[in-house]
């Protein structure tokens, strides 16, 4: 962007700055400059002692062509750098100034800077808070996966060998003892269970959040048919009916066996001593739904927030984990989730973008 803009003004000098107008300072972060110019990439100086000090305070460009006869042969910044070219716009990234870029010389311009010189420089500015939100938005991104998976190793080793070593102590309280010791033991053997087996869920979300969800054309059913075939084995006990058509072609990823799967477990662990799940597919207008209907005493609240994303609810449980991962994958897919929960049971639609054919495989 420097080197056009110099090449396209005509002005030797570019470069673009990160200011921080706090502790004063001034540094060049992109440069037309070679090492051994005067402007080059890592230049520190005071913000002071810039003309960018104006530029940093003003939305529209700074734009000077003969500066010592335009008013600032006074200003410390002629002074120190007897630069009569300047034009700068303000950099903002995420709604806050960042820095500059500008194109500076040391001699005058005949001509001040045109109107379509100085659109190039707002082109330019808004090219560069683009650029300068995507590298921010990926350097969070970054820190935040290296945090989640320093976490999840946590959970994995550290705190799941602490956890065996509580539990089978538990255990074995629980054989030498009676009465009300006894009963002691089997809560910290239950609680050393649900939280071991949260641990092993985290572990799960890591490994199935390792790659985001890209939606694209294919046939759900056999996902579907995944999902319902693994928790059939996992939970035999429970009347899991099935009700699909032959294909239903949306906007979807191998993932949604995922979706599924978590909600239909939840299901099972949670709907009574004789539990019956009915899950059907069915296609309206542009949209194919997903439909997973039990009869146990209705979701709580706090778990169909964290499925429709209307609060960041504490995931002090497996389910909530689960749950979590669904809204993560469905709304990955550009999809839509629906919760209906009353006494009789749960209702969860996944609402997908649906597609006349399968992309090939």
């Amino acid at each position: 962007m420097v080197e056009l803009g110099a090449n396209y003004l005509g002005i030797e000098h570019g470069h673009i700055t990160d200011i921080d107008e706090e502790e004063n300072r001034w540094e060049v972060i992109g440069s037309t400059d070679s090492p051994d110019g005067p402007y080059p990439d890592g230049l520190t100086a005071k913000l002071s002692d810039s003309y960018c000090r104006r530029t940093i305070q003003q939305s529209t460009p700074l734009a000077l062509h003969d500066a010592g006869n335009q008013g600032w042969a006074d200003d410390p910044a002629y002074q120190l750098h007897q630069l009569d070219t300047y034009l700068g716009i303000r950099i903002d990234v995420f709604g806050e100034p960042y820095g500059t870029i500008c194109f500076v010389d040391p001699e005058t311009r005949e001509e001040p800077f045109s109107d379509a010189e100085l659109i190039f420089i707002e082109l330019a500015g808004q090219v560069l808070r683009k650029v300068l939100e995507e590298s921010q938005y990926e350097k969070d991104l970054s820190n935040r996966n290296r945090l989640i998976s320093v976490l999840n190793r946590v959970l994995r080793h550290n705190l799941r060998n602490e956890l065996n070593v509580v539990q089978g102590n538990a255990q074995l309280l629980k054989e030498r003892t009676s009465g009300e010791e006894n009963g002691f033991a089997s809560t910290i053997e239950s609680a050393s269970t649900e939280l071991l087996s949260l641990a092993e869920k985290s572990r799960e979300l890591e490994e199935l959040t390792r790659s985001v969800p890209v939606a694209r054309p294919m046939d759900i059913v056999p996902l579907v048919n995944e999902a319902v075939t693994e928790v059939r084995d996992e939970h035999p006990s429970v009347n899991i009916s099935l009700d699909i058509p032959e294909e239903a072609n949306s906007f979807a990823a191998p993932q949604l066996s995922d979706a599924v799967s978590e909600l239909l477990s939840n299901a099972a662990k949670h709907t009574g001593s004789n539990p019956a799940i009915a899950v059907d597919v069915y296609r309206r207008s542009d949209q194919t739904t997903v439909q997973i209907e039990d009869e146990g005493s209705g979701l709580p609240a706090s778990e169909r927030r964290i499925l429709t994303g209307a609060s960041e609810t504490a995931l002090d449980h497996g389910s909530g984990l689960g749950l979590a991962l669904v809204y993560w994958i469905i709304t990955n897919l550009d999809g839509e989730i629906d919760v209906t929960a009353g006494s009789s049971g749960t209702t969860v639609e996944l609402h997908l973008q649906r597609t006349t054919s399968p992309s090939s495989k």
